[in-house]
């Protein structure tokens, strides 16, 4: 979670209509219709694992909607991250530190240096407080899957890339043979190399769908091929696997686009899209 652009990007205008429960212990944000007597529950259920700001940014609500709406799958975006995301102000925070200024407006070069060191405060806890996030995430999914009737999809966004991506390698069952997920969409992840990626797909089969931008300063474009190459070689072509590269769009586009960026405005659009498509093909 060192690259800058984990915590930049715009706020979408929307309102989530999603309801939210206590499941399994774990507040949750439900997308989808309520159960009702004649379907108590979808006949497939998506976990969406959000980037660092968790619940504070309305994106990822809005997007799970999406998904739920066009899948017609049961989303559920879980409040895991521990002691809750980054708040909303990180972005103005990051776009100012990051802002290019003239040496000499002495001003605007101490504000810079201002707005680091509250950064500092806000990025560091968070990554120290994560790193033991994912026994949490692993059993709030295990019990997803023992009490749903259907298959389990994960999409992982940045932060929740690198988790979604945990998850993948894991049995649905400790100590079982089969796998916990069915299907798994990424956008962007943090935190991985492109051989935990690829393991991720061979260790129990798991169709796979990476969505990525060619400015991707966490996976660059040298490590995009590996993912690529490494899924070649261990055969999972047609159909099993697939990474999509969108021009033009950096890290956290498929989230956090700038509207007003036609690339990645065009990006994240496709991005939802390609989850969409995926989900529908591995899970119904």
């Amino acid at each position: 979670m060192s690259c800058p652009d984990c915590f930049k990007g715009a706020i979408h205008d929307g309102k989530p209509t999603g309801r939210e429960e206590v499941l399994h212990g774990v507040r949750t944000y439900i997308a989808g219709p309520p159960p009702s007597p004649s379907e108590p529950r979808p006949k497939a259920t998506i976990i969406f694992l959000t980037d660092a700001f968790g619940f504070n940014l309305p994106n990822s609500l809005l997007l799970a909607d999406y998904y739920a709406l066009k899948t017609s799958c049961r989303v559920l975006v879980p409040d895991i991250i521990p002691g809750d995301g980054v708040p909303l102000s990180t972005l103005s925070l990051m776009n100012t530190v990051t802002a290019t200024v003239p040496w000499y407006n002495v001003f605007r070069q101490s504000k810079r240096v201002l707005y680091g060191l509250r950064l500092m405060t806000i990025v560091l806890p968070f990554a120290k407080r994560t790193k033991g996030a994912f026994p949490a995430i692993l059993k709030f999914a295990r019990a997803v899957k023992a009490e749903s009737r259907g298959k389990l999809g994960v999409a992982g966004f940045c932060w929740g890339g690198m988790m979604s991506t945990k998850l993948s390698l894991q049995p649905e069952i400790e100590g079982g043979k089969g796998g916990l997920v069915d299907a798994h969409f990424c956008a962007h992840p943090a935190g991985l190399q492109p051989e935990d990626i690829v393991v991720g797909v061979r260790r129990f089969g798991t169709p796979l769908s990476l969505a990525i931008g060619d400015r991707d300063f966490v996976m660059k474009r040298a490590e995009i091929g590996e993912v690529q190459r490494g899924l070649g070689e261990e055969g999972m072509g047609m159909g099993a696997s697939e990474v999509v590269v969108y021009a033009g769009c950096g890290h956290g586009f498929a989230v956090r686009a700038d509207r007003g960026k036609s690339a990645e405005d065009v990006g994240a659009g496709k991005a939802s899209e390609q989850a969409v498509e995926w989900f529908v093909r591995h899970l119904r």
